[in-house]
């Protein structure tokens, strides 16, 4: 029962703030807010669905390779390739909307390997006959929604790969990202008994923060301009083949 109790605090801790950040993110490119959507609700909780179980098996993975600086760099590799390939599909390929879907994607696998790290730390400390504070689930809190940022950006630059025709060049992008990220949370992993682990702990922070703050007001924002502009004699949002 306390197992299960923790489950659920850690799916409450990583999901709020994934559909919170979703809310957020979203709210100007569909309805309500605009009468012409940018992509389909749909198939955009469809990615969301998919990210979820693809961020259920990333988890596992990682707890696989947690403390290895090694096997994390290659996790954060294949990790990015992986979201290239489930959304390589040609229906995506130079499509506007793919960016809206690898957010999705990201959204998800974000929300759902928060979810599985945030109950692995807090159900060893209970194993362990020891307590989280509040102190404790908060800062839990703070690493969980860096991960839900990171896998979020990653996504986003994954998904205007495939708009643009060209996903290796913006994976290597977001890999670059990724890895730095990565082996900064494994620093951090690797000193929980120092205070070099907050200090880890703000830098992952800090990384997927701006990267996130890159990939939506860079990446979205440029390819909804790039919409804008390629409709403005239509009468109505359709999804237009973008340049690389």
């Amino acid at each position: 029962m306390v197992s299960m109790g923790l489950f659920y605090a850690a799916a409450v801790i990583a999901l709020a703030p994934t559909l919170l950040l979703m809310y957020v993110l979203l709210r100007k490119y569909t309805y309500p807010y605009t009468e012409r959507p940018y992509f389909s609700d749909p198939t955009f909780f469809l990615f969301f669905a998919v990210g979820l179980v693809a961020g259920v098996v990333m988890f596992l993975v990682h707890s696989y390779v947690i403390g290895n600086i090694i096997a994390i760099i290659v996790y954060a590799l294949v990790q990015v390739m992986a979201v290239i390939v489930i959304m390589n599909l040609k229906r995506y390929r130079g499509k506007s909307d793919s960016v809206f879907y690898g957010l999705g994607f990201g959204l998800g696998a974000g929300g759902s390997t928060a979810t599985g790290f945030i109950y692995y730390i807090s159900s060893s400390a209970d194993m362990l006959d020891g307590s989280i504070d509040i102190f404790g689930w908060v800062f839990l809190f703070i690493l969980g929604l860096s991960m839900i940022l990171q896998y979020s950006s990653v996504g986003t630059t994954a998904g205007e790969g495939i708009a643009r025709h060209a996903p290796m060049h913006f994976a290597v992008q977001a890999m670059i990202y990724n890895v730095v990220y990565w082996v900064v949370f494994t620093i951090m992993l690797l000193n929980s008994d120092s205070v070099a682990m907050y200090v880890m702990a703000a830098a992952a922070f800090a990384i997927s923060l701006f990267y996130l703050r890159y990939a939506y007001f860079k990446e979205i924002a440029q390819i909804a301009d790039e919409v804008d502009r390629q409709n403005d004699t239509v009468g109505k949002r359709h999804r237009p083949k973008l340049k690389n």
